[in-house]
């Protein structure tokens, strides 16, 4: 059966960075339409619901939120900065790195404080973190020059002296920059504890990355004053509220079609027919290509979909009742626990199965701001705890033998709920009355991530840069919007949408060329969030200076 309605925009998917960009084009007037698998919208930031409580996929917290940043300028395009507003994480500490040894390292807003809060737990690690810092300032404020296009080896010669860090650290990981500024393991360890975010060790992780997350966060970590569910049900609801805009949930698409430079239409499993002058997929460029027929693709583009996936991980959505989290040492922050010093051997143990000695990471979304909404009844709080583990043992074993795949989710849950029993919450079992274990395998039901992985293409050297999906494809009306075409994460998912929409009508409201710095954007936190910083003991000066570039010896090599 075939729709008669006819559409300029046909998006495939319902993830954050087609919500974004749905909503800019129904904005601008576009009739869009919407398929989603799922029965509701959102990919990895969606929240379903399991009892009583509304549980966010896989999204804890974001950056860019403040006055300037992407995810703020995209919502006041659109009219909705005053709907759907942020709340500011502990300005004394966003993260809280829990060490081996015990001592939790807080990780606070500017990279002086930053150094401060390390060489203080670590005594004569600040110089060593500030020339690990300078490096990542380095890297982003030469970012900024780049051009909106892509790199010709004619640029390179002729304007490679312009960017004498990016050319130096191109083939770096996170370890090699490490080791160069001579960070000890209990420094390293501080640095990298959040390795969740990115889901890639130290060594294989590559430093542009690293730096973009790292350095986004240190602007600024918000949580949304409504939860994620409330961010998500409003860009969905927004799209469908302009008139010829919708969205058509339970529309699995199993085949694209094309003719001559144009794709033409799009069949969904149960037989329907869409169309539209302009097709967009959110959907992971691997299955957008099998889709179409893989042989369809010039010889380039087939071995450019030959990329890696990023890993995957569990991940336990709780509802406790009558849990005083405050009293345990839970706040409007993130806690990353690590059982041993070396990420880089704690990935490969647990690659294998072994989780002796994991780390976790533990989240607890009802602290991150006043507003309860309607993700958890009252006298409840959510927490959720995760950690990574490799996608096909799991899924060797769940196509085996499905009880013994559930005895293992579960041994690896209760395995990290002990930690938190026995280092944050003696009795939290008591408290619980709702458990849900989510797996590789889960994200790829539910989120259509194949080998459930959690951000795309792996975040390594070759995958990131010129080595990365654009947004264009081998035909005219045709465009890939996803984490792997683009980048992966709340704030870049939403770059992605806004991208394509500035590149696709011509409408740029943003730019990162002409957006305020880190340094105004940081500045800027205590009259933004004056309430979090009444009690602060972060200090944010009215302008952090701009730090000496680093050596750029070898950065032709």
């Amino acid at each position: 059966m075939e729709r008669k309605e006819k559409y300029d925009y046909l998006i495939l998917g319902t993830g954050n960075s087609a919500l974004t960009l749905g909503a800019l084009l129904a904005h601008a007037g576009y009739r869009v339409c919407m398929l989603e698998a799922h029965d509701i919208p959102g990919g990895y930031a969606q929240s379903f619901k399991w009892g009583d409580f509304y549980f966010c996929g896989q999204v804890h917290y974001i950056w860019g939120c403040g006055k300037g940043g992407r995810i703020y300028e995209f919502l006041k395009h659109i009219g909705l900065e005053k709907e759907i507003t942020f709340e500011l994480f502990d300005p004394d500490g966003y993260d809280h790195m829990v060490m081996p040894d015990g001592k939790r390292v807080k990780i606070p807003y500017g990279f002086e404080n930053l150094a401060l809060s390390i060489d203080a737990a670590y005594p004569g690690q600040g110089e060593k973190v500030r020339k690990f810092t300078a490096v990542l300032d380095r890297i982003r404020h030469e970012l900024k020059r780049v051009p909106d296009r892509a790199i010709t080896p004619i640029d390179i010669l002729t304007q490679g002296w312009q960017y004498p860090t990016l050319l130096r650290y191109r083939t770096s990981t996170l370890q090699d920059v490490f080791d160069e500024c001579e960070l000890s393991k209990e420094s390293q360890a501080v640095l990298i504890a959040n390795a969740g975010d990115m889901m890639s060790p130290p060594n294989e992780l590559t430093i542009f990355a690293y730096m973009g997350l790292f350095c986004g966060y240190n602007t600024g970590a918000y949580y949304p004053t409504k939860h994620f569910k409330h961010y998500i049900d409003t860009l969905a609801n927004f799209i469908t509220s302009h008139r010829g805009c919708h969205i058509f949930y339970e529309a699995q698409v199993s085949k694209i079609h094309t003719s001559g430079d144009r794709v033409t239409k799009v069949e969904t499993v149960d037989g329907r027919v869409f169309s539209g002058t302009n097709v967009v997929s959110n959907i992971d460029p691997k299955r957008t290509a099998e889709m179409i027929g893989m042989h369809k693709f010039p010889r380039n583009w087939q071995h450019k979909l030959e990329y890696k996936y990023s890993p995957s991980g569990i991940m336990i959505y709780l509802g406790l009742k009558n849990a005083d989290l405050k009293k345990h040492g839970f706040g409007s922050y993130n806690i990353w626990h690590l059982e041993q010093w070396d990420m880089n051997k704690m990935w490969e143990e647990q690659a294998h199965g072994d989780f002796s000695n994991p780390w976790i990471f533990i989240s607890t979304h009802t602290l991150h701001t006043k507003e309860r909404g309607t993700v958890a009844p009252k006298d409840c709080d959510i927490m959720e705890i995760a950690t990574y583990t490799e996608y096909q043992w799991l899924k060797d074993l769940r196509d085996k033998d499905f009880e013994a795949y559930e005895r293992e989710k579960s041994r690896l849950a209760e395995r990290m709920i002990d930690i938190v029993e026995q280092h944050y919450f003696p009795d939290i079992r008591k408290h619980i009355i709702t458990k849900v274990i989510g797996s590789a395998s889960t994200n790829e039901d539910y989120a259509w991530a194949p080998q459930g992985n959690a951000y795309g293409m792996a975040f390594t050297p070759n995958q990131v840069g010129p080595g990365r999906f654009g947004f264009n494809t081998p035909w005219s009306n045709f465009y890939l919007c996803n984490a792997t075409a683009g980048y992966a994460g709340m704030h870049g998912t939403t770059g992605n949408g806004c991208n394509l929409y500035q590149q696709l009508t011509g409408d740029v409201f943003y730019s990162g060329k002409t957006a305020p710095t880190d340094e105004e954007l940081i500045a800027a936190l205590p009259s933004e969030y004056p309430d979090r910083f009444k009690d602060s003991a972060t200090a944010l000066p009215a302008r952090i200076p701009e730090r000496e570039a680093p050596s750029v010896q070898g950065a032709f090599k």
